[in-house]
């Protein structure tokens, strides 16, 4: 399990999520992961089964947050992945 932690500007978190076929799938997931206090912006990529949200510059962010949304919309996430811009 990822400890929390502070976004700097640009980062952005790719989630890899089980299951998730159709526009519908996404509609449900971006809603949830829109809730978040951590989201600036979502997008989906279906083919790829990704979904990448683009963080709110200082925002802490916790993987269990992202999962627990993903769960709530009736998926599990198979990966996470934290994309950090380069200073």
């Amino acid at each position: 399990m990822a400890p929390a932690w502070s976004a700097a500007q640009g980062a952005r978190v790719e989630v890899t999520v089980n299951g998730m076929v159709c526009s519908f799938c996404a509609q449900g997931i971006e809603r949830n992961l829109r809730r978040l206090s951590l989201t600036q912006a979502v997008s989906v990529d279906l083919k790829q089964h990704r979904v990448t949200i683009n963080v709110k510059p200082g925002a802490v962010v916790d993987d269990q947050q992202i999962r627990k949304a993903i769960r709530d919309s009736g998926f599990d996430v198979r990966e996470i992945r934290t994309i950090n811009p380069v200073p």
